[in-house]
């Protein structure tokens, strides 16, 4: 098998609707599979993707029993496509991005013949015109301990419903720290976007694994829920010498944000909810370095 798409929707149907079209209206091979994993959403998504592919014969869906979170709800995705299908290229891809060019596996395969990439990234357009978000330097644990420590300060803030107001105050604090005292304010950890790299942290929502990867890996790293999977699974290929690719000539759409909206629509819930899942995450992030 030449490529297999893996989609993890939950609570996306329209999102995944449009991200199959997209690929069937883009992919330049008919050797390809897509799987969808569904991670026990909780409207009505599963029925309509099936109502929506039942005629597809290259279309698979995997109903997860449990909400199995980014990591471990992909790698059913990907275990069941290496089992099956074996294919010389994986793409994960959020249910919310869509392919923008008809030439992506042509891309892939002068890549892989340039450097043999174990994992590669595209350009990533977003809905707010953004193409910035991707790719990042690689973490240092002076990063990450700063990162745990902000998000625990962050967590007494939205509990006290007070984050809005804290957020306003960081805000003007950096603003007179860059214009009134021209000091250096915050590192970006992001990347010029422009520029072809290699060895380098790409951005989850549209990543391809080619087969080389899964002689070293299984996938995501299943101690994370959310969040940080990318610099973990950098830093697992590090180990074994593998080589990642942020090339900018390839590029998706990502919509952005859709399936972690659907987890609530309470504003202070769901922002204790992504800051928990960011402490447990750079907390698994901050062993993985440590142990390297």
């Amino acid at each position: 098998m030449k490529i297999v798409f893996v989609i993890l929707n939950y609570n996306t149907f329209q999102e995944t609707k449009e991200c199959i079209l997209s690929i069937e209206n883009k992919i330049d091979t008919q050797d390809y599979k897509i799987v969808i994993v569904d991670n026990q959403s909780k409207d009505d998504s599963v029925d309509k993707i099936a109502d929506f592919i039942q005629e597809r014969d290259n279309i698979v869906l995997i109903c997860n029993t449990e909400n199995l979170g980014f990591a471990r709800g992909n790698n059913v995705g990907i275990e069941y496509a290496n089992k099956n299908y074996k294919p010389q290229y994986m793409v994960v891809l959020n249910s919310d991005t869509e392919l923008m060019q008809d030439n992506l596996v042509e891309k892939l395969d002068k890549e892989y013949e340039k450097t043999g990439f174990a994992l590669l990234g595209p350009l990533i357009l977003t809905a707010d015109g953004r193409c910035d978000n991707s790719p990042h330097f690689p973490p240092t644990i002076e990063n990450v301990q700063k990162e745990l420590q902000l998000l625990k300060k962050e967590e007494k803030f939205i509990r006290h419903g007070l984050y809005r107001l804290y957020c306003g105050v960081c805000f003007v604090k950096k603003l007179m720290q860059k214009k009134v005292f021209r000091r250096n304010v915050s590192e970006h950890r992001n990347m010029e976007f422009y520029q072809y790299q290699t060895q380098v942290v790409l951005q989850g929502c549209f990543i391809v694994f080619s087969e080389k990867a899964f002689k070293y890996i299984k996938g995501f790293d299943e101690r994370t829920f959310l969040y940080y999977e990318e610099p973990i699974l950098y830093l697992n290929l590090m180990k074994h010498g593998l080589i990642t690719v942020f090339n900018p000539e390839i590029a998706i759409y990502h919509k952005d944000g859709r399936a972690t909206n659907a987890v609530t629509n309470k504003s202070k819930e769901k922002m204790l909810f992504i800051n928990k899942c960011y402490q447990e995450s750079a907390s698994i992030l901050l062993k993985v370095l440590k142990e390297n």
